[in-house]
């Protein structure tokens, strides 16, 4: 029953994303930090495996850098029963907003707790062997993910240009009269300086040309900051970001919404159908 404790909090979502973003993550050390003593036999064959997926990506390892990928392994119990905490980690300099200074972080984390027989090497071995197997199989679907060229025309942009590339107002009321005159609803993009996904929609979606050119057509697009800037009390009801609102100017309807980027694939099936 202990065992199966322990096991409960392996992670379910396998072939979920994380909302770590890996975009730009072309090099890194690869290493093993191995702090379980049953488990040190295998550290070799560990950094193989990073080496090798690293390989498959395109991912230069061939020099050192300030950046790694790491795996963190350490005993941990719950009562009598030990088992393994296995981390995958990606650290790195970062430069924090308003600062120079460079900090060390971690910018991608991935976690499995096991509990093999630790009596039974073969065991220890087998589930050691599947959890690194999968977790170096997530952190590579994500890479690809984040990394893939989705389109042959996107424009390039950052969180603080997105606005002025795109043509995006940043003031509801402006947008507000501007739809009015247009006689077209409004496309509101809800953001926050600090989330992940919200940069993903950014580059990833609403930068393609051919997306943008839907939106400009149909719609006249916001962007908010819904910790700062000012809106219908209809669009604050989740602080979940990215949000994206069809307004109506009429009367601030909201007409459909697609919360979370998860729902890019709704909102671009809404732009295709032209609803």
């Amino acid at each position: 029953m202990k065992r199966l404790l322990l096991l409960m909090f392996v992670p379910l979502w396998l072939s979920a994303q994380s909302f770590f973003v890996l975009s730009g993550v072309t090099s890194y050390d690869p290493i093993v930090v191995n702090n379980a003593a049953k488990t040190k036999r295998f550290t070799p064959a560990i950094l193989e495996m990073m080496k090798n997926v690293s390989r498959e990506m395109g991912v230069d390892i061939s020099k050192h850098t300030s950046r790694v990928l790491a795996f963190v392994i350490s005993d941990v119990s719950l009562d009598e029963c030990v088992g393994l905490k296995v981390d995958l980690e990606v650290g790195e300099y970062v430069t924090r907003e308003g600062s120079s200074q460079p900090v060390f972080g971690i910018t991608y984390s991935d976690t499995r707790l096991i509990a093999p027989d630790m009596k039974d090497i073969g065991d220890v071995d087998d589930e050691l062997a599947d959890a690194v197997e999968e977790m170096l199989e997530k952190f590579k679907l994500q890479w690809q993910e984040d990394n893939k060229k989705l389109s042959e025309t996107k424009k390039s942009v950052t969180h603080e240009n997105f606005a002025k590339v795109m043509g995006y107002t940043q003031a509801y009321a402006t947008a507000k009269a501007k739809a009015l005159k247009a006689g077209k609803p409004m496309l509101v993009f809800m953001t926050t300086s600090y989330c992940p996904w919200c940069r993903k929609l950014e580059n990833r979606i609403l930068s393609q040309d051919a997306v943008d050119a839907k939106i400009k057509q149909r719609f006249v697009p916001v962007m908010l900051n819904i910790d700062k800037d000012s809106f219908p009390k209809a669009l604050g009801k989740t602080r979940f970001t990215p949000i994206l609102y069809i307004v109506d100017p009429k009367n601030d309807a909201v007409l459909a919404q697609f919360t979370g980027y998860v729902a890019r694939e709704d909102f671009l099936h809404y732009l295709k159908q032209g609803k």
